[in-house]
């Protein structure tokens, strides 16, 4: 390939294409990649040379799945390195539940060749665009790479889109040709994602509804997270003395000790300080949220004061509850604008008594008497062990994990849109902390057995399975409110898990709690919990 006209413009050194990707990945400061086996060694070479940690795994789907870990725990780009190009299909179910959290991947993969396609090459499809295609209803955006010059540009493109205003995946394809090939590439544009900045005068307008309001409730969702503004709302709830409610994937974006914390979930499946804070309130400020589902119980969660809805695009504002103040803007750039206005009026901490009501409110969960073990005994038998993480598959046994307390931001990872059950398996398989618990059901093991078995002795923590013999499900068919419905399975998968995850099955809270104490801190410690199919569950 021929030099750019302009030498000033590349990146200085011929290089080849394999050289162009490990230089562009390190500019960008990504020191993680995820590959599998079938990636070539002269790639892997050239990403340790440029001192690119490289995360070995048995297939595209592994690499993916863990990639989509990385990027959920800490809230930033997770990259995955997949090559040929069409087994990035066997991970499709990961990218699309990573399209609708948002989360953002940075999945690079190879075409056979740029010149002369369609020639039923090895490992090709029909036409070089159908991998693509398959990808574009799961994915932000979509880039191929046909010349050297363009590999650093155009993956600089990918990560900063991955990263702008709503994160989500992003595809881009190397034609494999450039590998034996040199030329000078580009030289990267250093931009910065792009966050929507909010409109001023729809700040002000919401300042001086908090200012004129008695009863506010804020309402924390994903969005107040993934912007990093943690700090912001404990910030503004403490100045104004509001309550603050999360979503169930909110969890931790303020301490669940804090006095203003008034729990978890909306609708039928608040809890009952919080749903009655929420009936009382005359300002609800919903921060960074999309009212799923799973999170408002079926959206029944009944709107009675002023809404202020805010999230990153108008994608989901107005669809299910209307809002008299929507914003559209960065949940973390709104609130700063937000704090700058009001902290110019408010010289002291406002006194309105909301610690003294949730404390009234609050109602601690009481149990029917029964034998055998339900979950929110395993909760509480978790909540008196200090995990660093905890990724949780939500299904019908493992529901009740969304009332374990939590305390800081980014160490409860879980997702509402439940896909696929992908999330506790990623986090454990990938795991160095012996203190870090994954939980999941019994499907979220058996779909997932390979990658476990092949990681038990590379990875390290507490992978819980809430086993009830998959009696029980999360309906949502026969009603948008969930439910938890007796399916007519009742299959004993304990031999499976024994003999190939070396699963430890314990029956009762004393076996739970030995299992947990005597943990292996140096592997993945399989937890086989057998949980009453017959049990009831705190949120019903």
């Amino acid at each position: 390939m021929s030099q750019p006209k302009r030498k000033e413009e590349t990146v200085g050194k011929e290089m080849k294409g394999d050289e162009a990707l490990a230089y562009v990945i390190k500019e960008l400061g990504i020191k993680d990649v995820f590959v599998p086996y079938s990636v070539p060694d002269f790639i892997l070479e050239r990403l340790k040379q440029y001192e690119i940690n490289t995360n070995i795994t048995s297939s595209a789907r592994e690499a993916i799945l863990m990639a989509d870990s990385y990027s959920r725990e800490f809230n930033t780009v997770g990259t995955a390195l997949v090559a040929p190009g069409n087994r990035v299909l066997e991970a499709t179910d990961i990218v699309a539940q990573a399209f609708m959290d948002s989360q953002p991947l940075l999945i690079i993969s190879t075409i056979r060749s740029y010149r002369d396609t369609g020639r039923s090459r090895i490992g090709e499809l029909r036409t070089p665009d159908d991998v693509s295609s398959a990808l574009a209803p799961i994915t932000k955006l979509r880039e191929r790479v046909v010349s050297i010059e363009e590999i650093t540009v155009t993956v600089e493109k990918g990560y900063k889109e991955a990263l702008s205003n709503r994160n989500r995946p992003v595809y881009i394809e190397i034609a494999e040709d450039l590998f034996r090939l040199k030329a000078y590439p580009l030289s990267p544009a250093e931009q910065k994602p792009e966050k929507r900045t909010p409109d001023k005068n729809t700040v002000a307008k919401i300042s001086e509804l908090l200012g004129n309001s008695k009863t506010p409730v804020i309402i924390a969702g994903y969005g107040v997270l993934a912007s990093g503004a943690t700090k912001e709302l404990l910030e503004l709830a403490e100045l104004l003395d509001i309550p603050v409610i999360t979503t169930f994937r909110s969890k931790g974006a303020i301490p669940a000790s804090h006095p203003l914390y008034a729990g978890e979930g909306l609708g039928l499946f608040a809890t009952n300080e919080g749903a009655k804070l929420l009936e009382e309130a005359d300002v609800i400020l919903a921060l960074g949220t999309r009212f799923t589902q799973l999170a408002t119980a079926g959206w029944s969660m009944k709107v009675k004061g002023y809404l202020v809805h805010n999230n990153i695009d108008g994608e989901d504002i107005g669809k299910v509850f209307m809002a008299h103040v929507p914003l559209v803007a960065d949940t973390g750039l709104f609130l700063k604008e937000l704090l700058t206005l009001i902290k110019a009026k408010v010289k002291e901490a406002v006194k309105r008594g909301s610690k003294e009501k949730i404390k009234t409110y609050r109602k601690i969960h009481i149990l029917n008497s029964h034998s055998g073990l339900w979950p929110y005994d395993v909760v509480r038998v978790v909540q008196q062990y200090q995990f660093s993480k905890v990724f949780v598959d939500l299904s019908a046994p493992t529901l009740d994990f969304v009332r374990l307390p939590i305390e800081k931001p980014y160490t409860w990872i879980t997702s509402e849109s439940l896909l696929e059950r992908n999330i506790a398996v990623g986090g454990i398989i990938r795991s160095n902390d012996p203190n870090t618990i994954a939980v999941t059901d019994i499907e979220g093991v058996i779909s997932n057995l390979g990658v476990l078995s092949s990681r038990l002795n590379k990875a390290r923590g507490i992978l819980l399975v809430m086993n009830d013999n998959g009696s029980t499900t999360l309906d949502v068919t026969s009603s948008d409110i969930p439910t938890i419905s007796k399916t007519p399975r009742n299959e004993n998968y304990d031999e499976i898990l024994e003999s190939s995850l070396k699963a430890i099955t314990v029956v009762g809270i004393t076996d739970l709690k030995d299992a947990l104490f005597n943990a292996d801190p140096n592997k993945i410690n399989v937890i086989n919990v057998k949980i009453e199919p017959d049990y009831q569950s705190v949120l019903f």
